[in-house]
């Protein structure tokens, strides 16, 4: 079991990605339930013949220039590394698991580091400090 601690920070990221996906869309997708917990998120109804960013970049254009200006963005990590493809599998806030995935030797890191998760202080999308 993880000891991820949700933070108010996780509280507002999640509610301005869940404003962004009604503005997205009127109808929702069915629900998808998020692996080893019991919150089910849904990601909007789209058109997924677009990409990720080209959405994006029109619905949430600051969070997608902070992406693109970041090193994910630089390296053109797309969005699902993070937050899964949208359809089968969706993580609105990315997971310390997915981080570490990549991120591996910065797992040491964070055990010595009185945080829970990555999140708790890098930005999700710029990926800078807090």
């Amino acid at each position: 079991m993880s000891n991820f601690k949700f933070t108010s920070k996780h509280v507002l990221l999640l509610a301005i990605i869940l404003i962004i996906a009604a503005c997205c869309t009127e109808t929702l997708s069915e629900p998808v339930v998020v692996p080893d917990s019991k919150v089910v998120i849904k990601h909007a109804s789209v058109d997924f013949s677009e990409s990720c960013m080209q959405c994006h970049a029109k619905v949430s254009p600051d969070i997608y220039s902070d992406w693109k200006s970041s090193g994910h963005g630089i390296l053109n990590y797309g969005c699902y590394i993070c937050h899964g493809d949208g359809e089968t599998e969706f993580y609105p806030v990315g997971s310390e698991d997915k981080c570490i995935s990549c991120h591996s030797k910065s797992e040491g890191h964070l055990a010595r580091m009185e945080y829970t998760g990555c999140y708790d202080c890098h930005d999700g999308h710029t990926l800078k400090a807090n």
